[in-house]
């Protein structure tokens, strides 16, 4: 058995160790139990980033999501399990239902099966987003109405301590926003995305290895009218790339699909791609399930590239 599945395999003994603890005992340990649990699911979150094996992920995520959710019926403000609920709907959709979208809409041209996986992306990034929102409200009570009124001073409260929980708001936020731009509702909260971002950078630019300009990429590569900027989205794509030493493939993608092709610039979506491709997601094993993940989409784009841009490239 390999290193990497006997890991599997011993975080999942102790979540089932954990519920059947939650299941048979009384409240008291039944509280010890979740919080055991809460602490599981963060350490799997960084087993399920450094697997090879996207298949695998995909098929173990639900039920992961599921049992959080169920324990948080119980124990409404663990903050573990908020965190836990909000990264984990946030990567399955990113990671599997946005692309299931992609495929449908430019691989198999069937319009509605493409609607229906955006719409479901959508809905997972707004639970996302809640549970996030149920998180930093623990803390920070009333904050939700504040960021939605005021986001550059309602982001001020948070500290260096709050930069996770920042990223994936913003994150979850921010998804939401890119794949509803016909929901004014949720367009009309990107300042928020923004300032949550921007708050995070000022605290710890290096966050994750870059990872907040990452997300920032596709914050600014909505229209110009809705407020994105493609100038601001390369300057975030530069600094992601620096940060991460060019071992990330998920920025070449974002700014391919996000500015490259909407200003049909196919020399430039094409370099973006193969370099995406060109990185090996065994050097950087923290993100390997990313890269992988983030290759096959470039793949999949490359494979579309005429049609997506009309003649070919002499």
């Amino acid at each position: 058995m390999s290193p990497t599945m006997k890991k599997h395999v011993s975080i999942f003994n102790r979540l089932i160790i954990a519920l059947c603890l939650y299941l048979s005992i009384g409240c008291s340990i039944k509280s010890m139990a979740i919080n055991t649990i809460g602490e599981t699911f963060s350490e799997g979150a960084s087993v399920f980033a450094s697997d090879e094996d996207p298949e695998l992920v995909r098929d173990a995520l639900p039920f992961s999501l599921k049992m959080m959710e169920l324990l948080l019926e119980s124990s409404p403000d663990n903050s573990g399990l908020l965190l836990s609920a909000c990264s984990g709907f946030t990567q399955y959709a990113i990671a599997f239902i946005a692309s299931d979208a992609e495929i449908a809409e430019l691989g198999d041209y069937d319009y509605a099966a493409a609607d229906s996986f955006k719409l479901r992306a959508r809905q997972f990034h707004v639970r996302a987003r809640e549970y996030c929102l149920r998180l930093v409200e623990l803390n920070y009570p009333g904050v939700t109405q504040r960021l939605q009124l005021e986001p550059v001073e309602a982001v001020q409260e948070f500290g260096a301590d709050d930069i996770e929980n920042m990223y994936w708001l913003g994150a979850s936020w921010g998804m939401a926003i890119v794949l509803g731009l016909d929901d004014m509702s949720l367009v009309a909260d990107l300042p928020v995305v923004r300032a949550l971002m921007v708050r995070a950078l000022e605290l710890d630019e290096d966050y994750n290895r870059g990872a907040l300009h990452g997300a920032l990429v596709t914050v600014e590569s909505v229209p110009e009218i809705l407020g994105g900027s493609a100038e601001r989205a390369r300057e975030h794509f530069e600094r992601a790339v620096e940060l991460s030493e060019g071992l990330d493939a998920s920025p070449f993608v974002s700014l391919a699909v996000g500015v490259s092709l909407a200003e049909q610039n196919k020399q430039e979506f094409r370099s973006l791609l193969e370099s995406a491709l060109a990185i090996d997601p065994d050097e950087e094993k923290s993100i390997r399930l990313l890269n992988i993940v983030s290759q096959r989409r470039a793949t999949f784009l490359l494979d579309q590239i005429d049609e997506l841009f009309g003649e070919p490239l002499e």
